[in-house]
């Protein structure tokens, strides 16, 4: 008997503490007191219109202008539909083209991280 009483005892506790924790965890995030002047500030990115060569083969999906090479991430399939009206329907792809995108912060893009530039693309030029 004396064994569920210290079982039941350490229950309790246990589950006060949790509480009172939970409590004064709760209380500190309320203290947290909001500076206008310091509010952050969402800036929509810049559409920007590139022209390159675009290259599609294996783990490779890039746009080269003038010698610099973003990774392209296009998730409405904008350049693959471009392509099989020039005739391209394979895999691979090589042509010149025209985007209008955003481009990213420097990183590691694309499915190696190789890549240190990106750009969404949101249209084809003409």
């Amino acid at each position: 008997m004396s064994n569920l009483r210290l079982v039941v005892a350490g229950l309790a506790a246990l589950i006060f503490m949790s509480i009172g924790c939970s409590n004064k965890e709760s209380n500190s995030v309320h203290e947290v007191k909001e500076n206008p002047s310091e509010a952050i500030v969402k800036q929509t990115p810049e559409e920007v219109e590139m022209r390159g060569i675009f290259k599609r083969g294996f783990e490779i999906h890039e746009l080269d202008t003038n010698g610099k090479v973003y990774y392209v991430s296009d998730p409405e399939q904008l350049l693959m539909k471009d392509s099989n009206k020039i005739g391209q329907d394979g895999y691979y792809k090589l042509f010149e083209t025209c985007v209008v995108g955003v481009i990213g912060s420097e990183g590691g893009y694309g499915p190696t991280g190789k890549y240190e530039n990106e750009i969404t693309v949101s249209k084809i030029c003409v």
